[in-house]
């Protein structure tokens, strides 16, 4: 984190409200005592807690829980493409079987004669 973004943060300010002196507190508590609060990903709740005394900790933190929410759905994604990158290799496998299939049938009937029967199911 550059230098001024830190030292502004560590500046006090006076609370401007009761809602900011308890959020800040609640804050204090969620966070770990060697962590400030800036330099972790902020929870959804303590986002909308903050979100009327918005302050540039607030960013940080928003910042560091979007930089993670992008990592995770990278991740996710990543790993959805291997799992379509392995369908589509399957069934691709699927297919050249099939059409060997369909070869050898061929192969077949120019050797032996193969009667095509047809059923007709009465429900």
């Amino acid at each position: 984190m550059p230098r001024q973004i830190r030292d502004s943060l560590s500046t006090e300010r006076p609370p401007t409200s009761s809602f900011t002196m308890n959020r800040t507190t609640a804050d204090q508590e969620l966070a770990p005592a060697s962590e400030p609060v800036w330099e972790r990903p902020w929870s959804v709740e303590e986002i909308r807690r903050s979100s009327q005394s918005w302050s540039l900790a607030a960013d940080a933190g928003l910042l560091q829980f979007l930089q993670e929410f992008s990592q995770q759905t990278i991740s996710r994604t990543h790993e959805i493409k291997k799992q379509v990158d392995g369908l589509i290799r399957e069934t691709k496998a699927t297919d050249c079987r099939l059409h060997n299939v369909f070869n050898d049938f061929l192969m077949l009937s120019n050797t032996q004669f193969i009667e095509n029967v047809s059923y007709l199911v009465i429900l």
